[in-house]
């Protein structure tokens, strides 16, 4: 027995030894839970999504948790790129934040694709269609999400900014859109435009591009087969160059239509959209929510869209056609720029 004793000891004594001098190296991989670590995650810069961010951060920073130096924040931005996209996720995951917020559908598509094992919980916001992205989300209500997945979900208005030019110009027949086939969001967007142009009997005249540095040469293209007027939904390609389509526009004086209020000071004359610093509010509010407890289970998918109406009077005046502006879309619109 005792043959076999001492052989058993001593491996005991090796462990205990093992383990004690791995006690250090073992306790600094253990996340420290006294402070919630979030990445921020910005897949490009253009307005909607720097307006976007700003209201996830006012609402953040405006917490007792982030004044007390329990929450802590990192920013990151791909820039459009996909590869840096890509490359910032996996960061996040191998980082190991408690949680990343992404900003725009390519945002969301890239983080989920990186996190299908919910090693982060993702807050997703700035995204048009989160059920048609194609990262798991199979409905609005609250068991129809991954466990480790939530957001809110801002379905630009197009059909609504349809409706509105041809409220300005009655006898419009014939609209143009530029979109890039590979956004998801933009393909949501011109479902709807299709939609709404055949019940009022307007031909939609479609042109497809997969970078920035196309968007001239094709609006210059559709503006030449005669359409009235260009309309842009959602889209993080086309978005960028919308000074490009406004200027390819302006050439054969026919106006631009756009669901990004702000395009209205680059020269589009009807913008209904979003108000999307107040998107990003919704969504810091939520990203606390969950800090403070709140299961993802009990959370929907919903669609937050605070609409506002810019119309820039001025680029009116300068296109052919008969472009008014009726008392009742005067009432509602936010901003009217002269």
């Amino acid at each position: 027995m005792k043959r076999f004793l001492r052989p058993l000891l001593f491996l005991f004594a090796v462990s205990a030894v093992l383990l004690l001098s791995d006690l250090q190296n073992r306790n600094r991989s253990v996340r420290d839970h006294s402070i919630y670590r979030i990445a921020v995650f910005r897949y490009n810069s253009n307005q909607i999504l720097e307006e976007t961010e700003s209201g996830v951060l006012n609402i953040i920073q405006a917490s007792e948790a982030f004044k007390n130096g329990r929450i802590q924040i990192k920013r990151y931005c791909s820039e459009g790129d996909m590869p840096t996209a890509n490359t910032i996720a996996r960061s996040i995951i191998s980082e190991k934040f408690d949680m990343v917020v992404s900003i725009s559908t390519p945002g969301l598509q890239v983080m989920a694709n990186a996190n299908k094992s919910g090693e982060v919980l993702h807050v997703f916001c700035a995204v048009t269609d989160p059920v048609a992205s194609g990262v798991g989300i199979t409905g609005t209500a609250a068991g129809e999400h991954p466990a480790h997945l939530v957001g809110i979900g801002t379905f630009q208005p197009v059909e609504a900014m349809i409706r509105i030019a041809r409220e300005m110009n009655p006898e419009l027949r014939k609209i143009g859109t530029i979109w890039c086939t590979g956004e998801t969001c933009s393909e949501a967007c011109v479902k709807k435009a299709r939609k709404i142009c055949g019940e009022l009997g307007i031909e939609l005249v479609e042109a497809s591009v997969e970078s920035v540095t196309q968007v001239y040469e094709a609006a210059s293209s559709v503006c030449a087969k005669g359409v009235e007027a260009l309309w842009l939904g959602g889209d993080n390609v086309v978005e960028p160059a919308i000074t490009m389509l406004v200027s390819a526009a302006a050439k054969s004086r026919i106006p631009v239509f756009t669901n990004n209020p702000k395009h209205a000071l680059k020269g589009a004359l009807g913008n209904l959209g979003a108000n999307y610093y107040q998107v990003g509010q919704t969504a810091g509010t939520l990203v606390l929510d969950l800090i403070n407890g709140k299961p993802t289970h009990q959370i929907e998918i919903t669609n937050v869209v605070p609409e506002r109406l810019f119309i820039n009077d001025s680029v009116r005046k300068l296109m052919k056609g008969n472009w008014t502006i009726p008392e009742e879309l005067l009432a509602r619109t936010d901003s009217l720029i002269r």
